[in-house]
């Protein structure tokens, strides 16, 4: 049975974190800094998921994606115009089962399913695979956003999963097909998602070319 965790929870707009993902950001709403200080007075853990419309700036429950990702805060600082600057790491996907309104302490909570990676060790998973690394290979080769180092350090792994994601991580792409990427929980599936979206950029970058 899949475990369940409750933390504070912070919406993001056109923001979507991966799991194993480090980066920084900027929070001004009064209710996700709470949320925020909320987890580093705990477990420095916190929920977050990206909200349907960027421009909403009071987000509720059906605003929100149900697939968020479970983050460590790793440093928060607070900014000179009252906004905070957070690191965080993320940790696993996350499905949002319960939104939990904390009048008193004005943040909300979420009541999360803590999802974990499987994945068959097949040839055709390896195959695939495979084939995700060269499209990948062609991508950095052309974009020349990411130092090889990087590419290495990331097809090296034996965590599918993890592959998937960072390797979704490093692309450009709108906020909708980022959030289609973490909200497949299946890792074959994943994988496919990600072959034809790496094929359909190397295209682009071929016709620039």
């Amino acid at each position: 049975m899949a475990e369940s965790i409750t933390l504070p929870l912070v919406p993001l707009r056109g923001l979507v974190v991966f799991p194993n993902m480090i980066m920084h950001l900027d929070v001004g709403r009064d209710d996700s800094v709470n949320a925020l200080e909320a987890a580093m007075v705990g477990n420095r853990k916190v929920f977050l998921v990206a909200q349907i419309d960027i421009d909403n700036d009071a987000p509720q429950e059906d605003d929100l994606y149900e697939v968020g990702t479970i983050s460590e805060i790793r440093q928060i600082i607070k900014l000179p115009d009252g906004n905070v600057r957070v690191l965080v790491e993320g940790m696993n996907r996350g499905i949002l089962t319960e939104y939990i309104e904390l009048e008193d302490k004005n943040y909300v909570q979420a009541e999360i399913t803590i999802h974990e990676d499987k994945w068959e060790e097949n040839l055709e998973t390896e195959a695939l695979v495979r084939g995700v690394v060269h499209q990948f290979e062609e991508w950095v080769k052309l974009s020349k956003r990411i130092p090889s180092e990087t590419f290495v350090s990331i097809t090296i792994l034996e965590d599918f999963g993890r592959l998937a994601d960072l390797i979704a991580s490093h692309l450009n792409l709108k906020l909708d097909v980022k959030q289609d990427i973490l909200s497949c929980l299946d890792v074959s599936k994943r994988l496919e998602m990600l072959y034809g979206i790496l094929t359909r950029e190397l295209e682009v970058l071929q016709l620039e070319f």
